[in-house]
């Protein structure tokens, strides 16, 4: 079972006990074709994915609470640490399996970012990436720490993540 259909699984047993065995957080990657359609611009012209591609400088509207179907494929990676893996303090992204968050993508860097959670939430920040990393479209410095909000994009090279605190990622999946 992948990890998306195993948090699927969570919710049918209830929001208690989602929050007490799902991650802290999560980055969720929706396919292409659910952020484009989801897109305001697309909405109003009614483009299809493959009509056209987001720019860096474009926002893109999340899913709401419960609006995917349940068939929906998408990626979900828990802001889990490995075990033995290096930066004990940080959960690291990049492309290689070393990091925590593997996304094995040609425009992510081998370690590109890191986020840790702080005592007042989350924050993110670029490693020195090669191919940069937006946060709300806005490019993030080497190694400076922004705060990470939930339901917020995170774009590593060309890779569009959703931030989601567990509580948030419980309603989006379709927990009531």
């Amino acid at each position: 079972m992948d990890v998306a259909a195993h948090y699927r699984h969570l919710i049918a047993l209830g929001r208690e006990e989602f929050l007490a065995a799902a991650a802290p957080a999560a980055f969720v990657r929706y396919p292409s074709r659910v952020l484009v359609g989801l897109h305001s611009a697309d909405r109003t012209l009614g483009l299809q994915s493959a009509e056209r591609t987001l720019t860096l400088d474009e926002t893109v509207d999340v899913p709401t609470p419960g609006s995917l179907p349940p068939e929906t494929d998408l990626e979900l990676f828990p802001l889990v640490k490995k075990p033995g893996a290096s930066f004990a303090d940080r959960i690291t992204i990049g492309r290689t399996h070393n990091n925590d968050i593997a996304i094995i993508d040609h425009s992510v860097s081998r370690f590109h970012a890191y986020v840790r959670q702080t005592g007042s939430g989350w924050v993110v920040a670029d490693a020195g990436s090669k191919n940069g990393s937006w946060l709300r479209g806005v490019t993030l410095e080497a190694r400076r720490e922004q705060p990470l909000p939930s339901k917020v994009v995170l774009r590593l090279g060309e890779v569009d993540l959703t931030f989601y605190v567990a509580s948030d990622l419980y309603f989006v999946l379709g927990g009531s």
